[in-house]
């Protein structure tokens, strides 16, 4: 390539070669560049020489700075033949050797002396060189030498004393232009496209060297063709590997300002580099120079990125550390900005001082500012571990606790929320913190403990300072109706908010004081009011760390105001707008809610796609959003008759955290609902009855919330106890408000249940219109299935046709290619978010009859006789429990849903 791109260049040394085959010495000076090609012109003109009959005599500069040294006439002495006995004293240094050996080796003919990188060789050894020639000027003789200009090197007068000697002359090789460049590709591509040998021409700085390294990089390429633009920020190890070269050849400075502004990156300025060399910046700006005419630096950057990858890869991880600390160091008392001084804190993983935590949350805080939430939590991490004892620690953990649920809530609830609460138990928490702690407890459903830190708060702060602009109503909804819940237990009606206390302040005075400020309150007004408050919310309000938990709130109160569609499109909305944020941990928040929505509107498939995002981010199980997520799923299952499915849900061990958190409710009603369809009404019964200990406990133990009390009724509805159903029925509708809507249409059904007969469509018509106006597909579906089936005890087949067929419809719509839209559906109470399955589900209908083994027919036998299940187990020496197994068997292979059903399928099996 030398001739090449050197070729006027390669033309002037073999043009003084010529003369010196005429005898005319002289002494050339090839200067450049480290990577120039001073060493390949060097290489070139050797050979050449050497094919026209001279003698080669090479040295190396570098040699003479190896350890051990190697000095310039002992390499030479090497390699000429040795000098006659007694023609030098003995014990002559190598010195008098060469020049005693000279005028031998030069009788044979011209003599080409080539040293490369002089500028590392001792004065007085080139100058004793120089002397030795001259003596012998009538012989034939060209001594060739590379220097690289601007580098620090020892005791070197090289250029001022050569080109002031006679026949002496100066090559300069400069970086090449684009012609050059062009010249050297079309060496392996015909015809290359412009824009190539402009990025190449870019990439190398014209240095020859870090050329050849990238064409060897980028040889896969097709360079007939335009640049893709990838080829900037493609992985270049060839390239990388020559700048680092370049630097070692360099020296010692050039190396540590190589490593200096890789380090820096586009923050690397002359006086900072000063600053962290200790350097003069005359010594500096002179090797920055010299980088510059080598091609490796751009200004003060290198011109792409595998070169500064490559520097710091060649370093071990404590000199890397070493000089982020340096450069965050230096950076801080420039007065950078903090981002600067935070990534080089980051990077050597180093925080110890006051003022560089403080710069790493600043830089957490610009990195929030710009949407690089990742970013953010990795500062204040550093920010936390380095801060064992500094009073500062509890703000970084609540600021942490705040972002980290944007990427992931199970982190937040594991790691940072139970380090708050250890703090607090601790008394290591400061009293300004417990507004903080109070709020992230609320939105991970710690409805118990929130309450507790609220109560140590006691006068000292108001909720309402750390809420402000977020809609109190619902910012709060749960904590308020536990409030009153709790301070009006045993009244008829839940009352309106109570006017403030004049004198000490409740538990609860932080709770009920963002209230006083809002006209009417949630669940006391009309279900419009509310509802049109949580749209209004939803409008105005940006999506942010601190609206997310009032945004969610919102779509609650939306669900729970029936307001299904408006609360899907809502959450539809929100789960764009955190996607577009790279924010997964709101998706998956959003997305669990609109899980329950779809299941509650019968989008069951949308509705499983919703669980498995969620199942995609929150990965750790003890956390209360997986409880929750796993109730849905197990609801789902169940909806599609996947009954062995939710006994895996249910299967697994529960992790202890689920049943301090208020979405314990949801899987214990599920789970209940389960045991229901599967006709283990004790098991149901317990699960429904602990649902309500555990909203007393959790202080959310209000029947538009939790309407356990309903559940516990349809439990002994199926034990056959209707008293009991009946006293529990009358004291959900003691304490109910009368809103109307879904919770009041499955009091309706109950309601039904246990009317006479006669009275029992009328009640099924009501619940109908109170699930269409809702739209609860499934149970509008289930209650239109109760309705036919009512209506046509009473003989009206007409009207039961059209019930039966309009359940059938909506059933299949819900689940087109399922089972379930060509089965019946059997009875089943109502619940809220999230629904069970049908009792018989898919499976008799899809897949036909199947025999019951013997002790499955004895006790299907005995129920078909009207007994109990504990009489059954009692007849049959065998407990309940396994009376309710075979049943759930029972029920499935035989495909129906009540007892009732039992005796009529057994008498059309085979004997």
């Amino acid at each position: 390539m030398a001739f090449v791109i050197r070729a006027a260049e390669f033309e002037a040394l073999r043009s003084a070669f010529s003369r010196c085959l005429h005898g005319m010495s002289r002494t050339i000076l090839i200067e450049g560049g480290v990577g120039c090609g001073k060493s390949a012109l060097l290489h070139a003109i050797t050979e050449h020489a050497a094919d026209m009959g001279a003698t080669i005599l090479s040295v190396q500069g570098r040699s003479t700075a190896a350890h051990p040294p190697i000095s310039l006439f002992q390499q030479l002495v090497a390699q000429v033949p040795a000098p006659a006995p007694g023609e030098v004293p003995t014990g002559a240094t190598p010195a008098l050797q060469f020049s005693a050996a000279l005028p031998h080796v030069a009788e044979n003919g011209a003599v080409v002396i080539s040293v490369d990188d002089v500028q590392d060789i001792p004065w007085s050894e080139l100058d004793f060189l120089l002397q030795t020639v001259s003596w012998h000027r009538s012989r034939r003789t060209l001594i060739l030498l590379s220097h690289c200009p601007h580098l620090r090197h020892r005791d070197q007068p090289v250029k001022t004393e050569l080109l002031r000697r006679p026949n002496a002359q100066r090559i300069h090789l400069g970086p090449l232009d684009e012609r050059g460049v062009r010249a050297a590709v079309t060496t392996r591509v015909n015809r290359p496209h412009e824009q190539w040998i402009e990025l190449l021409h870019h990439l190398s700085g014209g240095s020859p060297l870090l050329l050849r390294a990238l064409l060897e990089d980028l040889r896969d390429e097709d360079m007939e063709a335009r640049p893709t633009g990838a080829e900037t920020s493609a992985e270049l190890g060839m390239y990388g590997r020559a700048v680092v070269s370049c630097l070692y050849r360099s020296g010692a400075t050039a190396v540590e300002l190589g490593r200096l502004v890789s380090v820096l990156g586009d923050s690397a300025a002359p006086e900072l580099l000063s600053g962290m060399t200790r350097v003069s910046p005359a010594v500096v700006d002179q090797q920055l120079e010299a980088l510059r005419n080598s091609g490796i630096l751009d200004g003060t950057n290198f011109r792409h990125g595998s070169a500064p990858r490559e520097i710091l890869a060649d370093l071990g991880t404590l000199q890397r550390n070493e000089l982020h600390r340096r450069a965050a160091m230096v950076q801080n008392s420039a007065g950078s900005p903090t981002t600067e001084v935070a990534r080089h804190l980051l990077a050597a993983r180093h925080a110890p001082e006051a003022w560089q935590r403080s710069a790493l949350r600043d830089a957490a805080e610009t990195a929030i500012g710009q949407e690089n939430i990742r970013l953010a939590v990795r500062y204040l991490e550093l920010a936390l571990e380095n801060s064992p004892n500094s009073p500062d620690r509890i703000e970084i953990y609540l600021r942490l606790a705040l972002i980290t649920q944007r990427i992931s809530p199970a982190a937040t609830e594991v790691r940072h929320l139970t380090a708050l609460l250890s703090a607090f138990h601790a008394d290591k928490m400061p009293s300004t913190a417990y507004d903080g702690l109070a709020d992230l407890l609320f939105r991970y459903g710690k409805i118990q403990e929130a309450f507790e830190v609220l109560q140590r708060q006691g006068a000292e702060s108001s909720a309402a300072d750390v809420r402000a602009g977020d809609h109190p109503s619902i910012g709060w909804l749960w904590a308020w109706y536990s409030h009153q819940s709790a301070r009006h237990e045993g009244e008829g009606q839940a009352p309106r908010l109570p006017p403030p206390d004049d004198g000490a302040r409740s538990p609860y005075a932080s709770a009920s004081s963002l209230f006083q400020s809002f006209e009417g309150s949630f669940l006391h007004g009309e279900r419009g009011d509310w509802a049109a408050a949580a749209e209004n919310l939803l409008e105005v309000s940006t999506l942010s760390d601190s609206t997310v938990w009032s945004l969610s709130c919102a779509i609650k109160a939306l669900v729970i105001a029936d307001r299904l569609e408006s609360a899907w499109q809502w959450c539809e909305w929100l789960i764009k707008e955190s996607a577009s944020r790279d924010a997964p941990g709101w998706q998956a928040i959003f997305s669990l809610q609109q899980a329950m929505i779809a299941l509650r509107q019968g989008k069951l498939a949308a509705s499983l796609e919703c669980i498995r995002l969620v199942e995609s981010v929150i990965t750790e199980r003890s956390t209360g959003y997986a409880c929750a997520a796993e109730a849905v799923l197990a609801a789902l299952h169940m909806e599609m008759g996947r009954y062995d499915e939710v006994a895996r849900v249910f299967a697994k061990p529960v992790p202890p955290a689920w049943e301090k958190s208020v979405y314990w409710l949801s899987y214990l009603c599920v789970r209940g609902s389960f045991h229901l369809a599967t006709n283990r009404p004790h098991s149901a019964l317990a699960d429904f009855l602990r649902i309500g200990k555990v909203a007393e406990r959790t202080l959310v133990d209000h029947p538009t919330l939790a309407p356990w009390r309903l559940y516990v009724a349809q439990a002994w509805l199926h034990l056959g106890d209707e008293e009991m159903s009946a006293r529990m029925l009358a004291e959900h509708t003691a304490r109910a408000p009368c809103h109307g809507g879904r919770t009041h249409a499955m009091e309706l059904r109950l309601r039904a249940r246990l009317a006479p007969p006669h009275k029992r469509p009328g009640l099924l018509f009501r619940a109908v219109d109170e699930l269409l106006a809702t739209g609860d597909r499934l149970d509008q579906a289930r209650t239109l299935h109760e309705l036919a089936t009512e209506l046509r005890g009473l003989g009206h087949e007409s009207w039961a046709g059209r019930a039966q067929a309009a359940a059938a419809h909506i059933a299949r719509n819900c689940l087109p290619d399922h089972a379930m839209a060509r089965t019946p559906l059997p009875e089943r109470a109502s619940r809220p978010v999230p629904d069970p399955a049908s009792a018989a589900g898919p499976a008799g209908a899809a897949g036909g009859q199947k025999l019951l083994t013997r002790a499955e027919h004895r006790v299907a036998a005995l129920v078909a006789k009207g007994m109990t299940n504990r009489q059954v187990a009692g007849r049959l020496h065998i407990t309940v429990s396994t009376v309710e197994q075979h049943l759930t068997r029972i029920y499935q292979k035989l495909g129906i849903g009540q007892r009732a059903d039992i005796g009529k399928r057994l008498k059309s099996l085979p004997a």
